[in-house]
């Protein structure tokens, strides 16, 4: 993938930088508008808003939203489903920031679509990849075109 585009692609997902509105998010999560601005209110969620503007819902919030309803469907109390909720969110950080600092490029392997993990460890004489199978994604050490023989 193209270093620059790679970068930039990073800090819009890494910004969260698209957002949508109240309604699309009630639509989207089955939430209605009240309550989201009452979960607002009480911390849980947050929006952006300019002087005059309408609240604006980044793509994270929206899936903080779903997940707190999922929660609360499941019988929790609202501040443990927000708790709960945070806790995933902090998780999928976590995920997106290794994905985006090691992905390299979409490869084939045994022909099944793999993704370049780039090098291994420091000694980059091994590349790391996930291969995806029907029934999972298992990683496998291959070695670096650039390896010297």
């Amino acid at each position: 993938m193209d270093k620059e585009f790679k970068q930039k692609l990073a800090e819009i997902v890494k910004d969260n930088a698209w957002y949508m509105g109240l309604g699309d998010v009630s639509r989207a999560t089955g939430i209605s508008q009240t309550k989201l601005r009452y979960w607002e209110r009480k911390g849980y969620i947050e929006s952006k808003q300019g002087k005059n503007q309408n609240r604006k819902f980044s793509y994270s919030m929206l899936i903080k939203a779903y997940q707190i309803k999922l929660f609360l469907d499941q019988g929790y109390t609202l501040a443990v489903a927000a708790e709960k909720a945070e806790a995933k969110n902090n998780v999928l950080k976590l995920v997106r920031k290794i994905i985006f600092d090691r992905f390299e490029d979409v490869a084939t392997y045994d022909g099944h679509q793999a993704i370049n993990l780039g090098p291994f460890d420091e000694n980059k004489d091994k590349l790391l990849y996930a291969v995806i199978y029907d029934d999972g994604t298992q990683f496998k050490l291959v070695d670096s075109p650039d390896k010297e023989a």
